[in-house]
């Protein structure tokens, strides 16, 4: 006799001391972190050149986890003015090339439509490794078209004609709506400053010493994008949602990198736990872990398997 699998709430009742959410100051210290891990790729780079592959792979393990840490502070509960979060913008957003205002435009809207026809990330239906592989192809561009996005966002800012189309494809709006005059488009076009001049101080640097900013910067952000576009591809599925309930979430999100690989570059800072993250969105990335032994405790029937990498 096979067994009855319980119907889904809308929502589970967690208990309250599972939902820390993330401060400004502690990803400020996880950031300099990582910023640590960066100038040991770059050590070994120049004592060890041998080695120089490597550190190119750490370097992208570290600038991805700097994204990550951007994307966290995108789900701070309060907009209030905060001071942190401009280093923490120069330190996490400038170098993989986004700005707090550009990240917040396009995944918030993700995580409030995902799976619905509005979503900016919504994932087409499967279609077979080959078809993975250049979608994996055409994601590894994001990161560097996002450099691009922000002399783009300058002229957008000036030039209000250019600003739905700026939002069109750099901040993956989907309303159809006309953002001459949004204000949201707005802050973000006038946000781009900062990235436009860390972005000239790499040129600078890259004209003085373009073979170390290549192997220390270039490449590694790259690689970095790499990373990105597989995380991307897989903690969503295709798989339609008609709402915004538990259920919906179940099915159009998936776990990933749970292994030392995850750890490492592929999902750093537990952003692999993309179920409960979408289910919790404000919960800290360092407290996901319990949140989702928590879940599949209790919706082991439903809870999706994760991919192990």
């Amino acid at each position: 006799m096979s067994r009855t699998v319980p119907s889904l709430p809308r929502r589970a009742a967690v208990p309250r001391e599972l939902l820390v959410a993330s401060t400004s100051s502690g990803l400020l210290r996880l950031a300099a972190l990582e910023w640590t891990g960066m100038a040991l790729g770059w050590f070994v780079m120049a004592w060890a050149p041998v080695l120089a592959p490597l550190a190119v792979l750490v370097v992208a393990g570290r600038l991805h986890a700097l994204g990550v840490l951007l994307h966290d502070a995108v789900h701070l509960p309060s907009r209030t003015a905060d001071w942190r979060l401009c280093p923490l913008t120069v330190l996490a957003g400038y170098p993989v090339a986004s700005t707090l205002e550009a990240m917040r435009y396009h995944h918030l809207r993700h995580h409030r439509d995902a799976g619905l026809p509005t979503d900016p990330y919504r994932k087409p239906p499967d279609g077979g490794p080959l078809r993975t592989a250049w979608r994996w192809l055409l994601l590894l561009g994001v990161i560097p078209g996002w450099v691009l996005r922000g002399p783009v966002g300058l002229c957008a800012w000036a030039i209000p004609a250019l600003r739905t189309p700026y939002a069109r494809v750099f901040l993956q709006d989907r309303s159809g709506r006309v953002l001459t005059q949004d204000a949201e488009v707005l802050a973000c076009a006038r946000a781009e400053v900062g990235q436009v001049l860390f972005h000239v101080g790499v040129l600078m640097l890259a004209l003085r010493w373009p073979s170390q900013v290549a192997w220390g910067y270039g490449l590694p952000l790259l690689v970095a994008s790499g990373f990105n576009a597989h995380r991307l591809l897989a903690e969503h599925t295709a798989a339609p949602a008609h709402g915004r309930s538990l259920e919906d979430v179940l099915a159009c999100t998936r776990d990933h990198g749970l292994g030392w690989l995850g750890r490492w570059g592929l999902a750093p800072h537990h952003v692999g736990l993309h179920v409960v993250h979408h289910l919790h969105p404000h919960v800290s990335l360092t407290h996901l872990p319990r949140l989702r032994a928590w879940y599949v405790a209790r919706f082991a029937e439903q809870y999706p398997r994760p991919r192990p990498y």
